[in-house]
């Protein structure tokens, strides 16, 4: 099975419906007690470019590749950037989204209610897709330095695929990071959605 979608961006306002990323998957994550970050503890400094940041994601993480960044809504900086990541013949499907929503700095005390929302956004397929639905079945924080993740695991069918997605939110150089990856359910996982997530988050926070 191919995953091949279209992605859906961060929401919070209409300029985010306007995304054409020509790949998979609508994001969402887990709602629950933001923890403090790295980044709080540290107090108010100037935050990096996205580009910097997108800059120190590597080339390969967890069996996937890494492929082009893109504007998740034209000539607005407030909706950020997208890159994709993929295993061999798109069997998994990966995106990393880093964006604002218009904040000069998101901090961990922000993540709550942008977690609710992608939890909604996870489970809203689009309605021209038939045969489609998602739920959350499980939720967690993911251990990261610099401050958890918070993770959503979420189960259902593409049509008469099962197939299972995880998406999660954290803040890295002080921005909202969503990291969302999609791909079959089978015995065996055909990745390691958490360990992508760690690798992706981690070294985000570095610099």
């Amino acid at each position: 099975m191919r995953l091949g979608t279209r992605v859906a961006a961060p929401a919070g306002a209409a300029r985010f419906r306007a995304l054409a990323v020509p790949l998979a998957l609508a994001g969402g994550l887990l709602a629950g007690c933001a923890p403090t970050t790295t980044e709080d503890a540290e107090g108010p400094r100037e935050r990096p470019p996205v580009e910097a940041v997108l800059a120190r994601l590597p080339a390969q993480a967890a069996g996937f590749e890494r492929g082009q960044v893109q504007d998740v809504a034209p000539n607005d900086a407030a909706a950020g950037k997208v890159v994709e990541y993929t295993t061999p013949r798109r069997v998994a499907v990966a995106f990393v989204f880093l964006y604002d929503l218009g904040r000069p700095r998101v901090t961990a005390a922000d993540l709550p209610a942008e977690v609710e929302r992608a939890v909604s956004e996870a489970t809203a397929l689009p309605a021209d897709r038939t045969g489609r639905q998602l739920s959350v079945v499980s939720r967690s924080p993911l251990p990261v330095a610099g401050g958890d993740f918070s993770c959503a695991a979420l189960e259902g069918t593409f049509g008469r695929n099962r197939v299972e997605r995880q998406v999660c939110v954290g803040v890295a150089g002080g921005r909202f990071m969503r990291v969302q990856v999609t791909m079959p359910s089978r015995g065996e996982p055909v990745a390691n959605a958490r360990e992508f997530t760690a690798a992706i988050a981690g070294a985000a926070r570095r610099g």
